[in-house]
């Protein structure tokens, strides 16, 4: 039986923001997941990704704002869901720069509240790191600050993935940001025994040191990279992003 969507009027939880400790772990992949899950749950969910770069005529079909409009079947305007779309690849400063433009953050609240306006629950992709640049004077951070959003982060779950997550958070701390999980995601299979030894070092050591509820590892998902809605599917009725979805559900439900 197809579920209805549920749709709010009150302001108990305005969207989710989602970050990461870098670039190329997973942001796009666990946003699209997590909206095709809570989509599943009957959540009426809106999708923005603000800024995004690197993207062509030719790879506008497969960029991050695409993936997650199809996630979330949505039909809002673009220019709501991506404000601001580049060609280079490079930080959104640089970017803009190149194409003679300058990012605007009220452009981009704008655009947000339009979206709230229509659905219970907005979940923002931002790019990069939280400390990467996207005006003169602001970065990502700056930007989940103005939105007023909790911070989902995502981090690798191999070496080198402790550092990068707690710096994340301990920026995120330091704007007092409110954040709602980090998540682990593999970035490669992981078949040798010493492999299996530093995942299993770097999730047991942020479970204990994080602070936050720490979710996944997300499984190696080759399929995701070769039929993207395929494997979005199937990761969205994993373990990992069904806890997720369950932590966003409840965070709507304790926040006033």
């Amino acid at each position: 039986m197809r579920r209805t969507k549920q749709k709010t009027n009150d302001s108990s939880l305005r969207g989710i923001f989602v970050t990461a400790t870098d670039t190329g772990v997973g942001k796009t992949l666990v946003t699209s997941a997590l909206v095709a899950r809570l989509t599943q749950r009957g959540i009426d969910v809106g999708v923005m990704k603000p800024i995004e770069t690197g993207v062509s005529r030719s790879t506008k079909a497969q960029s991050d704002g695409a993936r997650l409009r199809r996630a979330a079947g949505s039909h809002d305007p673009i220019v709501e869901v991506c404000p601001y779309v580049f060609r280079l690849p490079v930080a959104p400063l640089s970017a803009a720069r190149a194409e003679g433009t300058t990012v605007q953050v009220a452009t981009i609240l704008r655009a947000f509240r339009a979206l709230r306006k229509k659905h219970a629950l907005v979940m923002v992709e931002g790019v990069g790191g939280v400390h990467v640049p996207i005006t003169g004077t602001a970065d990502v951070l700056d930007l989940v600050q103005r939105l007023r959003l909790p911070a989902i982060v995502v981090g690798q779950s191999g070496l080198g993935g402790i550092n990068h997550a707690l710096l994340t958070l301990h920026a995120l701390r330091k704007k007092k940001i409110p954040i709602l999980a980090l998540v682990l995601n593999q970035l490669r299979p992981v078949h040798t025994n010493t492999a299996r030894a530093q995942e299993q070092s770097t999730v047991n050591l942020l479970r204990r040191l994080a602070g936050v509820p720490v979710v996944g590892p997300l499984p190696y998902s080759p399929s995701v990279n070769r039929n993207w809605n395929e494997g979005l599917i199937r990761l969205a009725e994993t373990a990992p992003i069904t806890k997720l979805a369950r932590l966003v559900s409840a965070c709507g439900r304790e926040t006033p």
